[in-house]
């Protein structure tokens, strides 16, 4: 632990795209800003044998291997003396589905309890609506990743105090999720819509812009931040019609949309990710699934972190490499 509210920090879910671009950002940091004092980075997952596991190693990152499921001791003796976790939840990594994402987040919270951690910093997708849960209900498989997330909201306001928790909540559309219609598009020269909802309008962000704002708040005293809830979005607000103009003409393609059923999108998500779960997390992500409650808006809170206002979808597009993996109709590229 650090008096000043400063000290190591732990990942959760770096066995997600997004927990090592999140790993990423909290080594560089302090070599960008050399104000900053490097901090040890702990990267959790379940298995550090894996490529993945190596190539955390290779960033500078310390790997910490446990069953956040079954190894309650385990998970305390990796967070014992860490200043601040990182709790992020990742239905898109190796073991989250939706049966067991409230037990994720749920087992990290008590471990870090009892690890007496001085500051979580809990990502989320998702923004409360009036229906929020309450930590005692009940919860199932069939539940939505949605109030799974808010009931993890919920359980971690009674076991830390307020000024112990930063909440990032971060958009629906990440830059990187469309490149699941990467197969589509090389397949169609089309960009596959829902025709029950053309004019949803959705916030987007870059992942990268997500683990800058979160390193600064990691690297940063804890009491600067905490107490507080940050939403991280992009300078757009774009109908999912926009957002597949922006893609084609990005990639030099006509601008042509296939409307379809939703269950029919689901399916071409399923099979370019492999996995339906995750694509019932990404649909529910973006708005497909239930409509009711959203809000929309543009925050500055990205530049207040960051002292950038993050990418355009338009800005991704023209990024190295970024043209060839939507085109790339041999392997996916894997989704943040």
């Amino acid at each position: 632990m650090s008096s000043n509210g400063k000290g190591s920090i732990f990942v959760s879910g770096t066995d997600g795209d997004k927990g090592v671009i999140l790993v990423q950002q909290l080594l560089q940091l302090p070599q960008q800003y050399k104000h900053l004092s490097p901090q040890v980075i702990y990267a959790g997952l379940p298995d550090d044998t894996t490529p993945r596991a190596k190539s955390l190693k290779g960033l500078g990152a310390h790997v910490v291997a446990f069953d956040i499921f079954h190894d309650h001791a385990a998970a305390v003796n990796a967070l014992t003396g860490v200043t601040k976790l990182c709790l992020l939840i990742d239905p898109l990594s190796e073991r989250l589905q939706k049966a067991n994402a409230y037990r994720y987040g749920k087992a990290f919270i008590d471990a870090a309890k009892e690890a007496k951690v001085e500051h979580i910093i809990f990502l989320t997708p998702f923004t409360p609506t009036m229906d929020v849960m309450k930590p005692q209900e009940a919860i199932n498989e069939h539940d939505s990743y949605r109030s799974q997330f808010m009931l993890i909201e919920s359980y971690l306001h009674t076991q830390f105090n307020h000024n112990q928790i930063t909440l990032l909540r971060y958009p629906g559309v990440l830059h990187q999720h469309l490149l699941v219609f990467g197969k589509y598009i090389a397949q169609h020269n089309a960009f596959p819509l829902s025709n029950q909802q053309m004019e949803i309008t959705v916030e987007s962000c870059n992942m990268i812009d997500i683990a800058r704002a979160t390193a600064c708040v990691a690297h940063s005293p804890t009491l600067r931040h905490s107490k507080n809830a940050y939403k991280l979005s992009s300078p757009q607000l774009l109908t999912f019609e926009e957002v597949s103009q922006r893609v084609l003409s990005g990639l030099d393609r006509e601008n042509t949309v296939n409307w379809i059923d939703e269950a029919s999108l689901q399916k071409i998500i399923g099979e370019a990710v492999g996995n339906e779960d995750h694509a019932v997390f990404l649909l529910e992500m973006w708005g497909l699934q239930k409509v009711n409650g959203r809000r929309l808006e543009i925050t500055r809170d990205l530049e207040l972190l960051t002292g950038q206002s993050g990418k355009t979808l338009n800005e991704f597009l023209k990024e190295d490499g970024v043209r060839d993996a939507f085109l790339s109709h041999i392997i996916l590229p894997k989704v943040a």
